[in-house]
């Protein structure tokens, strides 16, 4: 007979835990007739609410980078003749500024608004990055073509 450590449960605690554990998974899920998983009012109330920061957050972050971007290198070209450091540095900043953005939602960000981070796969985070990017690009491109924002106000 194998030797029981002391942290493990004696055989009848254990079916007793077991059969605890098998009523509040289904207490916390209600499926539906057709067999899909519902949410609670609550729950559509809470995932809405974290989707919102999700998106607003990338967006905010794409923006900043996209002014920093536009400060730091203006238009990454260079006049005839002289010397190019930063001409095609832009392609090293974007891939750096996907890192940036990654590292500070998820250190600093989502965790500040108490939201849980098992529920990301990696679908959602390329969503979250391709947002940043995106933002960036645009913000970029609006500041690179001022004369348009000039005539605008």
């Amino acid at each position: 007979m194998a030797k029981r450590n002391k942290y493990q449960a004696k055989p009848a605690e254990q079916e007793e835990l077991e059969h605890v554990e098998a009523e509040k998974v289904e207490s916390e899920y209600h499926i539906s007739a057709d067999g899909k998983i519902e949410q609670t009012p609550e729950e559509k109330k809470t995932a809405y609410k974290e989707s919102l920061i999700r998106t607003i957050t990338a967006s905010a972050l794409g923006i900043l980078a996209g002014i920093i971007c536009y400060l730091t290198f203006g238009s990454a070209a260079t006049i005839e003749g002289e010397p190019a450091p930063l001409r095609h540095a832009w392609f090293i900043v974007l891939p750096l500024v996907l890192i940036f953005t990654y590292y500070i939602q998820r250190r600093l960000i989502f965790p500040a608004f108490r939201m849980d981070m098992k529920l990301l796969n990696w679908k959602s985070w390329f969503g979250i990055m391709f947002l940043v990017l995106v933002y960036c690009l645009v913000t970029w491109m609006l500041f690179l073509n001022t004369y348009i924002l000039y005539s605008l106000f």
